[in-house]
């Protein structure tokens, strides 16, 4: 019998404009191997069980959304969760949608095989931002914290034009809570 990945998931947005091009379901993933100074989500590095969903769960959510233009996870770390993660975002890639990852691994990390089912999410990553936050080297830059992060994009679905005017911040605002999501300056 086959069973849908399970994600462990920090928070979740249905819609942001703040982590990637165009409008994005945003994913935080629970746990982090990495302790960086300053981090923004301090509260989802830990790893323990916060939110299980299936894989299936979050995808019946996405399709009731076509307005979307893709999906993004940060974190916590996304590699942490690299096997599901590789199925949901290849769904999303089939149905010509974009997907967003940061990670605190560096690109060529990732590449080596030694991370469990990196080798399989990479393929449907078309923006990858990667690299640990370094809290002496904040600047101004698009969807990055730090100056030593890069943007690489794995596919020619999203550009550097696509990416210029994303905004920084964004306070998103729904009857039960009020959601901070962006990079400080």
């Amino acid at each position: 019998m086959f069973s849908s990945p399970l994600l462990n998931l920090a928070s979740w947005l249905p819609r942001s404009r703040a982590n990637g091009p165009g409008t994005r379901m945003v994913l935080w993933l629970q746990g982090c191997p990495f302790r960086c100074p300053g981090c923004q989500n301090p509260d989802y590095l830990e790893f323990r069980l916060h939110r299980i969903v299936t894989v299936d769960k979050v995808w019946e959510v996405f399709e009731q959304l076509p307005d979307l233009d893709g999906i993004s996870f940060s974190g916590g770390e996304p590699f942490a969760q690299a096997v599901a993660l590789a199925e949901l975002a290849r769904r999303v890639q089939e149905i010509s949608k974009t997907v967003v990852c940061w990670t605190g691994y560096r690109l060529e990390q990732l590449q080596t095989g030694e991370i469990p089912g990196a080798t399989d999410f990479l393929p449907h990553i078309d923006l990858l931002v990667d690299g640990l936050f370094m809290q002496g080297q904040t600047d101004n830059l698009v969807l990055r914290g730090s100056l030593n992060q890069k943007l690489h994009f794995l596919s020619a679905n999203i550009s550097e034009d696509d990416v210029a005017n994303i905004p920084r911040q964004e306070w998103v605002v729904s009857p039960d809570k009020l959601t901070y999501t962006g990079f400080p300056i």
